[in-house]
């Protein structure tokens, strides 16, 4: 039987069994559950355990010799992704396993293979334990949706987190406020998190400010500087620069956390490419007739990027961009240019220019360490608080 699952909620082991995990600690996990119930099925039985995937003779004749100490075996191989998803040669001995355990008898001993992996399993040896036993593929939840911009987890991302932590420290049973902060301050890391909840339990102080002292100021990702644009958020982004001025890591997309000396680097010239795309959507917009458009309330609408931006803006947008191909907004997905679209409709010509002025004054490109996060926290307030798009517009004209 071939299955896909969440981490962790299945403990079934028949006698063959292929499980496969992304994430190298939920599949350690998976494959201690697994082996303890064997264990407690089965309290005098034997396991004997590989590290990597041996050769298939080798495995298979330790499947076929009995044991002199033990009546049950339970034979792992920890790392068998060799067979599955390895090179050539490492897959031949994958489909060598795969005929010998075609008709193998198992009386008396289980065998059971875990392997890391983005994707389920498939060739001879998934197929004979789909047959035999079966082949299990941990998916780990979904992350947060594109559009979910204030949201660090998913709900089934910390649901699974929340099980990590009480299965480590039994200890924090009841205190959700305190997981919730664990969950939050090292988001989906589950080893990193299990480690974290042991340590604060070493402690012996269970609360909300130990797990921020015990974190110190954190990190905040770069994405979060067009979601703090395109919302106009002012107490997010005074939260995200207080982070970075207090320490805290700058962490791009993909990647290492930025060093100091390069903050004003990534920070600053993100800042004003975002304002110089915005710019120069604006014209576009402007000139493919879509001025009205330039809403941020109409741009907030339920599925407005299905329902309206993709098929009736987003042509009349790339057609005028197309005509020139020097735009910095040139060659950009149809998910970036709703993203720019969104931040132009937020703020007028006026305070776009004034927020790259107020950058280049600062010296923000070229600055360094805390000057580089005040240089930049001192243009993005202001332009929060200046005026915005044709609804802010409206507004202030009553």
């Amino acid at each position: 039987m071939s299955r896909t699952a969440g981490p962790g909620r299945d403990l079934k082991l028949p006698p063959l069994a292929l499980v496969v995990c992304p994430d190298d600690y939920l599949l350690e996990r998976a494959r201690i559950q697994r082996e303890n119930a064997w264990r407690e099925a089965h309290p005098q039985g034997e396991v004997i355990t590989f590290g990597e995937a041996p050769p298939a003779a080798r495995l298979l004749a330790e499947l076929s010799s009995p044991s002199l100490f033990a009546e049950q075996r339970l034979v792992v191989v920890r790392e068998a992704a060799s067979y599955c998803f390895g090179e050539e040669a490492a897959r031949r001995e994958g489909e060598a396993l795969a005929r010998g355990l075609e008709h193998f008898s198992f009386p008396a001993v289980s065998l059971l293979l875990t392997a890391t992996g983005g994707m389920a399993p498939s060739g001879p040896l998934a197929e004979v334990a789909a047959r035999r036993g079966e082949v299990l593929f941990l998916e780990l939840p979904p992350p947060p949706k594109p559009w979910e911009q204030h949201i660090s987890l998913s709900v089934a991302q910390r649901r699974l987190l929340a099980e990590i932590v009480l299965e480590s420290c039994p200890e924090l049973r009841g205190k959700d406020e305190v997981i919730a902060a664990l969950c939050e301050a090292h988001g989906f890391k589950p080893r990193q998190l299990s480690m974290a909840a042991r340590q604060l339990v070493q402690l012996g102080e269970l609360t909300v400010e130990a797990v921020q002292r015990q974190t110190g100021p954190g990190e905040r990702s770069l994405s979060e500087v067009e979601e703090v644009l395109i919302a106009r958020d002012g107490q997010r982004a005074a939260q995200f620069f207080a982070t970075l001025a207090c320490g805290g890591a700058l962490v791009p997309w993909r990647g290492e956390p930025v060093p100091e000396r390069g903050l004003g680097r990534v920070l600053g010239r993100t800042l004003a490419r975002l304002l110089r795309q915005a710019l120069a959507l604006r014209g576009h917009a402007e000139r493919a007739g879509l001025s009205g458009e330039l809403d941020p309330r109409l741009c907030s609408q339920e599925r407005w990027y299905t329902a309206t931006f993709r098929p009736r803006l987003l042509p009349r947008l790339q057609a005028e961009i197309a005509a020139h191909p020097a735009t910095p907004v040139a060659d950009l997905s149809p998910w970036a240019l709703h993203r720019l679209f969104r931040l132009a409709a937020a703020y007028d010509e006026t305070a776009l220019l004034r927020c790259l002025a107020l950058l280049e004054r600062f010296e923000a490109e070229t600055a360094e360490g805390p000057e580089a996060v005040a240089a930049a926290a001192g243009a993005v307030l202001e332009l929060l608080s200046a005026g915005g798009g044709a609804a802010a517009r409206r507004a202030r004209a009553g």
